[in-house]
């Protein structure tokens, strides 16, 4: 009979949202738990962070107090003409909290980040604290037996490891996942501005709208490309752009998520946007490039004692605004699949994990690439237009149940 332990020692590669998560999970339902994090320091980066109901609930149960990160509660979805701003389109997300339990949020990335990481190290939460070891890369896991090598000599053994290290994940490969991307045909220009700034100078504040505003020229394919995504988060102190255009303009083959870019080229990029939002460009700051790929979906989540998540096992593009959600739906099924309730072996729990969040992870995956040029494939948008039946819809990634599904999957396996 496999093993099964009601207290396991994890170890966390990777220590962005998605570890940081998976280690609270892991720790509220009664794990000891190491986070290695490859730099000295676990921070974050970036512009804002959607945070749907899907991802909120879920959070609010590890105990996240989600207000400290003073968020942006999101009431509707507009739609606007790229050249001039005059409004196309308005999706009112209504009773949205009494529908699916809590507020759409928009976070500040490095806000939430903070947050993750105080709750996972606190004295205060449930479980035991979890252990944050920095400057620790590592370079190769052996799945059977449980151990992690890292750069600096340093070895570790685990009952798990959890690989959160992200998009460039060293581990998906170990696990026997070939590379199995390639260049997207779009970039990104992301950037944050200061509505103090912004009020300051007499331009157009969009802090106070509470909502996701998209510039888009309206036509998939080619033209589709070209779309301004803006929000406000940190109680609408600041405003959040990300910027997509054709690759085919600067010819950027390589890059990540973290390129320093001028003002110059980002306003350079798109001369026949609205004018409002140019003049916004003007006075933007943290303005980086950010090069996308597209990832085909990889077959192996887990081997042995080694289990996969978030973008580590399933990059997607950002244009559902869904992949930070799924990556807290994976944390949170991994604590929850080895909680006291199941007590399941780490075979049988990983097999059970994959068989629920690959399916679901696969099909966001690629609807997020079919909103990439077509933002009628946007969930919001895409209920104007039901014909197609593989478009998602609110009520499919809003109103999931992570517990049902783990449930009767766990029925449908044999193993409940």
């Amino acid at each position: 009979m496999p093993e099964k332990k009601d207290c396991m020692n994890v170890g966390v590669i990777g220590g962005g949202i998605a570890g940081l998560t998976a280690a609270l999970s892991l720790r509220k339902f009664g794990h000891e738990v190491t986070i290695y994090e490859r730099y000295h320091y676990a921070g974050e980066v970036g512009a804002s962070l959607s945070c749907a109901s899907n991802g909120g609930r879920l959070l609010k149960e590890l105990g996240v107090p989600l207000l400290d990160t003073k968020p942006v509660i999101l009431k509707k979805l507009i739609k606007r003409n790229f050249q001039d701003g005059e409004t196309t389109g308005v999706y009112d997300l209504g009773d949205y909290e009494k529908s699916f339990g809590v507020p759409y949020y928009n976070l500040h990335r490095v806000d939430i980040h903070d947050l993750l990481l105080k709750c996972a190290l606190s004295e205060e939460m449930e479980g035991i604290p979890c252990k944050l070891l920095v400057d620790h890369k590592a370079l190769s896991v052996d799945a059977e037996n449980g151990k992690v090598k890292f750069e600096n000599g340093y070895e570790a053994a685990h009952d798990l490891i959890v690989a959160a290290d992200g998009i460039r994940s060293l581990t998906r490969e170990q696990i026997g996942n070939e590379p199995n991307f390639t260049p997207s045909t779009s970039c990104c220009f992301r950037c944050l501005f200061d509505t103090k700034e912004v009020l300051a100078r007499g331009l157009t504040d969009y802090s106070k709208n509470e909502a996701i505003e998209y510039w888009w020229r309206g036509t998939p394919g080619l033209s589709g490309i070209d779309k301004i995504v803006m929000s406000p988060c940190k109680n609408g102190e600041v405003v959040s752009c990300y910027c997509f255009y054709p690759s085919s303009k600067n010819d950027l083959r390589m890059g990540g998520w973290n390129d320093e870019a001028s003002t110059e080229e980002l306003c350079g990029t798109f001369p026949d946007l609205d004018p409002k939002v140019l003049d916004l460009f003007k006075i933007a700051y943290d303005i980086k490039q950010w090069r996308l790929y597209v990832h085909q979906p990889y077959e192996h989540w887990q081997k042995g004692k080694v289990v996969l998540l978030g973008d580590a096992i399933h990059p997607m593009m950002p244009d559902q605004s869904l992949g930070a959600v799924t990556a807290i739906e994976d944390a949170f099924a991994i604590g929850y699949i080895f909680s006291k309730e199941f007590n399941f072996s780490v075979e049988d729990g990983l097999r059970l994990y994959q068989e629920v969040r690959k399916p679901r992870a696969t099909r966001i995956q690629a609807a997020s690439l079919r909103a990439r040029e077509n933002l009628n494939e946007r969930i919001g948008w895409s209920s104007k237009e039901n014909d197609n039946p593989d478009k998602l819809t609110i009520t499919e990634i809003c109103g999931y149940d992570i517990k049902e599904d783990i449930k009767n999957t766990a029925m449908k396996l044999g193993i409940l």
